[in-house]
């Protein structure tokens, strides 16, 4: 999972809450991952927001799993619309989801400098958030394509007041362009090429010095760009392919299980003219077999001991 954070604004201790509060507002695909699907509440590691598992494998917070409709004794999930059973211990009985949990706890409780804080771990939108290299109290909101460095706005101007400095290109941090990887053995130099001979497989990024004075000079090479690009593609393709064939393996295996459950029958949940849910046995095709041969076998038996009957009278006549 990408870095997430525990907290939302306004939430947790920070922002004056309690486990069972939350914000409402608008965040992104990875604080979502931390959220109820129906209040928009962060979950917490204890007390109505705690994450709890459906049958279905969808994750509702304890508090809304009690807001919910009770058919019998079950409730349905309100995005799938699957059921899950109840116990006698009602919604505290199901379990509770322990990787999220764990995922929280690290998050809530992990050193800083290895997990990082809510707020150096991801902002309103979603997005990590980089610290200024002059000043890490602030927020970088520029990068430097000459200098390297994330600046915020404050210290990008004192910086770069010169006019020298001032021609520098500065640019969203949304417009930051990719840092190259250096060359292990000449670390000034950017590694541009890959190395197509065979026996530097093991080893085929190499930057200029390497491709025109070191271990790779002469070797046939490649522009380490269209090289990736190419590799991108395939990695794609083959994703867009065992994406395609894990569908057709599920599609199969629910109609394996849907024909099992045709054959053998099994239990099935109802609702009753007043919207009450109960369990009723729905018979297969199997036990319908079973029941028509026993059916046929009872009449049969009876049909022999009548004429079992007829002729034993027939020979006491005579």
């Amino acid at each position: 999972m990408a870095a997430l954070a525990v907290n939302k604004a306004g939430a947790g201790p920070e922002g004056g809450r309690g486990p069972g509060g939350g914000s409402r507002g608008p965040a992104g695909a990875a604080v979502k991952v931390l959220e109820c699907g129906v209040c928009e509440d962060v979950f917490s590691l204890q007390g109505d927001k705690v994450p709890r598992l459906l049958l279905c494998g969808h994750t509702v917070c304890h508090d809304c799993l009690t807001r919910l409709p009770l058919h019998g004794r079950a409730v349905r999930c309100p995005f799938d619309r699957q059921v899950t059973e109840l116990g006698d211990s009602g919604v505290w009985g199901l379990k509770k989801n322990f990787a999220l949990l764990e995922l929280l706890e690290r998050l809530q409780n992990g050193p800083a400098g290895q997990y990082g804080t809510a707020e150096e771990g991801i902002g309103l939108s979603g997005e990590s958030i980089i610290r200024c290299d002059e000043d890490e109290a602030h927020v970088a909101s520029v990068y430097c394509t000459v200098c390297a460095t994330h600046l915020c706005a404050d210290c990008s101007q004192l910086t770069h007041s010169t006019k020298t400095l001032a021609k520098h290109r500065r640019v969203p941090l949304a417009d930051k362009p990719h840092e190259k990887t250096m060359c292990s053995q000449h670390q000034v130099h950017a590694i541009e090429f890959v190395c197509l001979e065979e026996g530097c497989q093991a080893s085929p990024l190499m930057c200029c010095v390497c491709k025109e004075y070191g271990k790779h000079q002469g070797h046939k090479h490649s522009v380490l760009e269209p090289e990736a690009n190419q590799i991108r593609a395939s990695i794609l393709d083959m994703a867009h392919c065992i994406r395609t064939f894990t569908e057709e393996i599920s599609d199969y295996s629910r109609k394996l299980v849907g024909i099992v459950q045709h054959i053998e029958g099994g239990e099935q949940i109802v609702e009753d003219g007043v919207g009450m849910a109960h369990t009723e046995h729905v018979p297969g095709t199997a036990e319908n077999a079973r029941s028509c041969v026993r059916a046929y076998f009872s009449d049969l038996h009876e049909t022999l001991c009548r004429q079992e009957e007829m002729a034993l009278s027939v020979v006491d006549a005579h």
